[in-house]
């Protein structure tokens, strides 16, 4: 299936090392070339498939996250958890139950996946076919690289990496090594974001010269003491390719640690890349094109966290296209609005709107830019993760690929530098690099503690 959204849809092959039960995989890589019908026994939503063919997942991060997605996961039936790992250990104990409850409730063994406190040792089984990497942002670049490495098929949380240096490089792998990247950037599978974007790209807007984009804001947390890690708790490990900063009970929580610059660029990035995805969806010039970007915003004034708890930037492109993206409520709403010389529509989690109410009514013709259909689901998290493993059978790329991921993180990144700087830069997507700055392009990239790199 040729995905519109995104750039063309390329066949991606099958890793080397494959266990003998899945040659399926590669028998449908084969005639992935060819237009296609996938059945809902193929999906895996009826249970047709034997557990000797389903897809060997790993999970990699099984916190809050994490036990979302093995819940999302839960009614597919093309696949089997086989292993999990967390450095967290109660956290990885409470996931294996989930996940063994899981396969007792399909028939299967009433036995666990396999737990692992290192990474690494999940991704040398041959087992696994697919990875979810569902671990704190500084994380990303580096686990994310070793997975692509190893040969397994992707599933990525959001944004791609911390830095972009780091996200232009894991878009480099996922094509070296011809592996299926699906970006956690779940609303491309929700139904009313589709609609939206399909009435932005295919002109029932008019002309579309604003985008109105909002999203949460950062806050502030104030220091606290110091202390040893919990029993079972593996800090070092968790702190990875950050710098390392002594242990607190909160810096590793929600939400504390998506506002600490060690490991997140803030709300700016995290949830920013949602609806700015979304922007780039029904605007591809978003995600392609250069740009201008400027703003202002708010630090914290004192306490652990040094990321954006407020901000109003404005993205210009030389075709006249404007992006205004703030922190909900100043003064956007949450959501993004695409506002044409006819019409404009607005789209969030919790609804559509229009003006004139008739664009909720379209149907849309056979000639119009049609965007990718998600497998069919009530939940969204769950119709991202089918497409993913819709995906993996087929060899196309899914509705999330690397390249518009990485494009979407960029956009949010792009914002943290130039609120750093204090000033107005240019982005140019093709050379990955902003235009006659070199302060801005020395924070492509941060630095990697030893012994972790890309």
């Amino acid at each position: 299936m040729q995905h519109s959204s995104s750039p063309p849809t390329r066949p991606i092959g099958p890793g080397p090392q494959r266990v003998a039960r899945r040659r399926f995989l590669a028998t449908a890589a084969a005639g992935a070339a060819a237009p296609m019908i996938v059945p809902s026994s193929a999906l895996g939503l009826d249970g047709h498939l034997p557990p000797s063919e389903r897809i060997g997942v790993g999970m990699i991060g099984t916190g809050t996250r994490g036990m979302q997605l093995l819940d999302a996961m839960a009614p597919l039936r093309d696949h089997q958890v086989v292993a999990l790992c967390d450095c967290r250990r109660d956290r990885l104990e409470l996931a294996g139950r989930v996940a063994g409850q899981t396969r007792q409730a399909r028939g299967g063994a009433a036995t666990a996946p396999v737990l692992h406190d290192d990474f690494r040792e999940l991704l040398d089984r041959a087992d696994i076919d697919a990875v979810f990497g569902v671990v704190p942002d500084h994380w990303h670049g580096v686990l994310f690289a070793r997975v692509l490495e190893a040969g397994k098929d992707l599933y990525g949380e959001k944004p791609v990496t911390r830095s972009i240096a780091e996200g232009a490089e894991i878009s480099r792998l996922v094509r070296r090594h011809a592996r299926i990247f699906q970006t956690g950037t779940q609303q491309r599978s929700w139904p009313q974001f589709r609609q939206a974007c399909g009435l932005a790209r295919n002109g029932y807007l008019g002309i579309v010269r604003e985008i109105e984009v909002g999203v949460p804001g950062g806050r502030e947390y104030p220091a606290v003491a110091s202390c040893p890690p919990p029993p079972g708790f593996n800090y070092e490990m968790w702190t990875g390719p950050a710098a390392y900063l002594p242990y607190d009970p909160q810096r590793c929580e929600w939400l504390a640690m998506y506002m600490i610059s060690h490991y997140c660029a803030g709300f700016i990035s995290n949830w920013g890349v949602h609806h700015l995805d979304i922007a780039g969806w029904g605007c591809p010039e978003v995600l392609t094109s250069g740009y201008e970007v400027e703003g202002t915003g708010t630090m914290p004034r004192d306490g652990m966290t040094d990321t954006w708890i407020d901000w109003r930037m404005k993205f210009r492109w030389p075709s006249g296209l404007v992006l205004s993206f703030s922190n909900a409520d100043n003064p956007h709403p949450m959501g993004c609005r695409f506002i044409g010389d006819k019409g404009w529509v607005r789209v969030d989690r919790s609804g559509i709107w229009a003006e004139p109410a008739g664009l909720l009514t379209v149907s849309f013709k056979p000639g119009d830019d049609r965007l990718y259909d998600a497998p069919v689901h009530p939940d969204p998290v769950t119709a991202h993760v089918a497409d993913f493993f819709r995906s993996i059978r087929t060899r196309q790329d899914p509705g999330a690929p690397i390249e518009t991921g990485h494009a979407s993180s960029t956009l949010g990144n792009v914002c943290d530098i130039a609120l750093r700087l204090g000033r107005k830069l240019r982005w140019d997507p093709a050379a990955g690099e902003f235009i006659g700055d070199d302060a801005a392009n020395a924070l492509l990239s941060r630095p990697l503690r030893s012994p972790w790199a890309i």
